[in-house]
């Protein structure tokens, strides 16, 4: 079997795995899950959709498209949601070896930007939304250390330290890649053609770009925050205050990085996880419940993704016109 038809089967197999496990042996009972989401009130609920996916969805547009604009191709924001939608459905609901990021790749390539330059926006985008995600929960543990849990603080700290340093290791890839030419064979590799325009494009954005990308992102980490308090209130959930969803939302969207389909299993574990440190603790089923509307809303994005593929044809596969490298 290729590693193509291999990776989709082994991520399905994670969210699948998981969520049997935690329904089995990790405390969550099925029913009981359904009586919350049930029992949720619907108010919160629709401020919690108005915050993360109607207002959420512009922002992440927005975000990035003023790192497309520090390439120097202009892209309305209205491109840059929409191709963000399409990326959410790739992730959701097509277990496929092509993630919602090559996609939003592969399409800002064939509008002209080329894939080397399209990919270098897309990764730091990602980047710049996890190190704000990663900065609220830094704040709210210096705020609020004695409240968090030990392995929570320095989950939180490790975060930190290797996304600052994996941050800065991208913005100077093309001055190591400057030392690496004299290099035998490793220096014929990093001047290669599309290695080195992947590379110097990270070197085109200035602090210009950067600060605005980060403001925008630092929008959507308050967005994502009070949509999570805005779900805990539809469920009863009290004891989780500001600060407490601060320290735990960043450490969710990491682990929506990890290997699944649509961040599901991964991330009912990681709310089960955490949300269960607080005191009192929030039951698993709660927790569960949490994650699963999160899910439903996600869900929406890409389903709203997916129509929009289909009536503009965005969706370009390998093989495509892509634009010039």
């Amino acid at each position: 079997m290729t590693r193509q038809r291999l990776s989709p089967l082994l991520r399905l197999a994670v969210s699948v795995g998981l969520l049997a496990l935690l329904f089995r042996w990790g405390g969550a009972d099925l029913s009981a899950v359904a009586a919350r989401l049930r029992g949720a009130r619907p108010g919160p609920l629709l401020i919690a959709f108005l915050l993360y996916a109607i207002l959420g969805s512009l922002v992440r547009g927005f975000r990035w498209q003023a790192l497309i604009a520090a390439l120097g191709q202009r892209v309305p924001v209205a491109r840059t949601t929409e191709l963000f939608l399409v990326g959410t459905f790739f992730n959701q609901f097509l277990p496929t070896g092509i993630g919602g990021d090559v996609v939003r790749t592969l399409i800002l390539a064939r509008d002209g930007l080329g894939r080397a330059r399209a990919a270098s926006t897309v990764i730091v985008d990602r980047a710049i939304g996890i190190l704000m995600l990663l900065a609220a929960g830094l704040v709210a543990l210096l705020v609020a250390h004695d409240r968090a849990p030990v392995e929570v603080a320095v989950l939180l700290v490790g975060a930190i330290l290797a996304g600052v340093g994996g941050s800065i290791g991208l913005l100077s890839a093309h001055r190591w890649r400057a030392r690496l030419v004299g290099v035998r064979l490793v220096g014929r590799l990093a001047t290669a053609g599309p290695i080195a325009r992947f590379v110097d494009a990270f070197a085109e954005y200035g602090p210009r770009p950067l600060a605005l990308s980060a403001a925008w992102s630092t929008a959507f980490t308050g967005l994502l925050i009070g949509a999570n308090v805005a779900v805990a209130r539809a469920l009863g959930i009290h004891q989780a205050d500001l600060l407490d969803w601060a320290l735990v939302v960043p450490l969710v969207a990491l682990s929506s990085l990890l290997p699944s389909v649509g961040g599901w299993g991964v991330r009912e574990w990681t709310y089960v996880g955490l949300l269960g440190t607080l005191q009192p603790p929030v039951s698993a089923d709660m927790a569960t419940a949490i994650s699963v509307l999160f899910g439903a809303m996600n869900l929406t994005l890409a389903a709203t993704g997916g129509v929009l593929s289909a009536w503009r044809g965005s969706v370009v596969m390998p093989g495509g016109e892509p634009g010039p490298d």
